[in-house]
């Protein structure tokens, strides 16, 4: 049985074959930028953590490839434990296996590189007024003249040296790179910046503007912007800063890389964990049940995952401990599978409701204000066709929710609606929800037979409660 999603296979002569997505369409556009812009930039690609994005940039990468651009992938967490980037990013270029010619040149940018050493004057003059504060003003100032005179003379000599071999080293890279890249510039794709350390990330960005600033190289930094900016707040100790002006003197150009396509998504781990096989042994059984635990199971996941804004990590996860609970039901033709979906979901991403649910320390209606709560608005909209076919079945999963909430081994307890006539009404008042059909979903729920008590369901969720994935 799987559990987890393997890191997909990203053929060589068709990168994107195996994206579930539908991303290739953003390979053109960004391929389109870097060939329009033939001065060397750096292209930030933002999309938040659990996206999609290293796996984009890798399929990107080989994309590249097929164009014959030249493109290095440089894992920036990966390497964060050095504490210079220079030397990392200098590492990747060695990974180009050059011509002899070439070869030469990269010798003569690892040669210059070697010399600089930067050290900031203003921070030795500070150290100089710390070192000489004291009582004894007169004796003290006579020395530190002194010394501040001769500081200040290294300080000039070092800063010539800098600029000297600042300069040296891009002529020398460029001609490495123009060596090696003809007509084309090289692609630089840095990842996972934002999960570095604040003083390797922000030493990165400072690294690839005064060092690598040069015609022919484009750097794509795949970053979620949000994250990289604490990094760069956490550097400079103060909330005050302000981190999107701060990147802009790092990045000339910035794409944001569409959500994910979450129903498509969803549908290809259906597949991937085999939930047909899972919930029915047979064909005829599948043939049953295919419009009700199958689809029920997959608008209900759609519906809230879409809505609540979830990564691709965080559905993986939802997906693979419903897979895992399924596995623990011996009767699986009588399992609710979109409130089992619903259930697990709280218990990864709402922890507090999903314990306040399972000791059942809400009364109805406190349940109820609580699922208008946790979820927007937009959820409980019906007001035109595709909403209607992709919220009803939730109201279907409140209900038995609400349902399965009341039902115990002896029976139920109270009762959700007036009656059950078509004059029915809630006991229960709403806000959002859309009455009339949280009631049509109710009497749907009550005429069925057998509903599964709620700690049915959650002694099987909680099986898997310190499994990690």
């Amino acid at each position: 049985m799987k559990c987890k999603l393997e890191k997909l296979e990203i053929p060589a002569e068709q990168p994107f074959k195996n994206c579930k997505l539908d991303r290739e369409k953003y390979a053109d556009v960004l391929k389109a930028i870097i060939t329009t812009y033939n001065k060397g930039f750096v292209l930030a690609i933002n999309g938040k953590w659990g996206t999609g994005k290293t796996t984009f940039v890798e399929m990107w990468k080989a994309y590249l490839k097929l164009d014959h651009f030249h493109t290095l992938y440089f894992n920036a967490w990966e390497n964060d434990f050095i504490s210079d980037p220079l030397i990392g990013l200098l590492g990747e270029l060695k990974k180009m296996s050059p011509q002899k010619k070439a070869e030469e040149a990269l010798e003569s940018v690892i040669n210059t590189a070697g010399k600089i050493v930067l050290k900031a004057a203003p921070a030795m003059f500070k150290g100089v007024v710390k070192r000489y504060a004291g009582e004894e003003i007169v004796d003290i100032l006579c020395d530190g003249i002194e010394e501040g005179t001769s500081m200040l003379k290294k300080a000039i000599e070092n800063y010539e040296n800098q600029k000297r071999s600042l300069s040296d080293f891009r002529k020398e890279l460029e001609n490495y790179v123009n060596e090696v890249c003809e007509k084309k510039p090289l692609i630089f794709i840095i990842d996972e910046l934002d999960r570095c350390n604040p003083h390797y990330a922000v030493k990165t960005l400072e690294r690839i503007k005064h060092l690598f600033n040069i015609p022919n190289i484009v750097f794509v930094l795949s970053i979620d912007k949000e994250q990289l900016s604490n990094s760069i707040r956490g550097y400079y100790g103060s909330d005050l800063i302000d981190a999107n002006e701060y990147l802009k003197r790092f990045i000339d150009i910035e794409y944001a890389l569409p959500d994910p396509n979450v129903q498509n998504f969803c549908k290809y781990l259906f597949d991937y964990y085999d939930f047909n096989t899972t919930l029915y042994h047979n064909e005829d059984q599948m043939i049953y049940h295919e419009t009700s635990a199958i689809d029920n199971l997959l608008l209900t996941a759609t519906s809230i995952f879409k809505y609540k804004k979830l990564t691709l990590r965080q559905i993986e996860k939802i997906f693979t401990n419903i897979r895992l609970s399924l596995a623990m039901f011996k009767n699986k033709d009588k399992i609710p599978t979109n409130l089992l979906c619903l259930l697990t979901y709280l218990r990864i991403c709402e922890l507090d409701i999903y314990e306040k649910i399972t000791h059942k320390e809400y009364k109805v209606q406190e349940l109820i204000t609580e699922i208008e709560t946790i979820f927007p608005q937009s959820i409980f909209d019906l007001s035109t066709k595709k909403n209607k076919i992709m919220n009803r079945s939730f109201y279907f999963t409140i209900a038995l929710l609400l349902d399965s909430y009341r039902t115990t081994e002896f029976g139920k307890e109270g009762s959700l609606l007036t009656s059950q006539n078509e004059n029915a009404r809630l006991f229960s008042t709403v806000k959002f929800i859309f009455e009339p059909q949280l009631v049509d979903a109710i009497k749907w729920t009550e005429s069925k037979q057998y509903i599964l008590p709620l700690d049915s369901i959650t002694t099987k969720i909680n099986l898997f409660e310190n499994l990690q994935t």
